[in-house]
């Protein structure tokens, strides 16, 4: 949100989910802000990918994540290393 409003919205984010932090985006369980939250985020603009390789190793499939969820079928470091190559930086906590 923070990034969004730091460039007036004049900007395309992509978020890659892999490993461990995919279970902090299932929608079962989730409170209603931050479902609300995140999909005001993609309402924004904001692209989600969740890592195929995590998926099927977490037993989980896009319909058990937020709305808007795309899988990276190559899997996220895939993803990652494409956006990339494609000029987007990569930024982590």
């Amino acid at each position: 949100k923070n990034h969004y409003e730091g460039t007036g919205g004049n900007v395309d984010i992509v978020l890659v989910v892999h490993g461990p932090a995919l279970a902090a985006f299932k929608s079962k369980g989730i409170s209603a802000a931050i479902s609300g939250r995140f999909a005001g985020l993609v309402r924004q603009g904001l692209e989600p990918h969740a890592c195929a390789n995590t998926m099927q190793g977490m037993d989980i499939s896009l319909p058990d994540l937020l709305a808007g969820f795309h899988a990276a079928d190559k899997g996220g470091v895939v993803k990652l290393a494409e956006l990339q190559g494609q000029g987007y930086a990569y930024l982590h906590p």
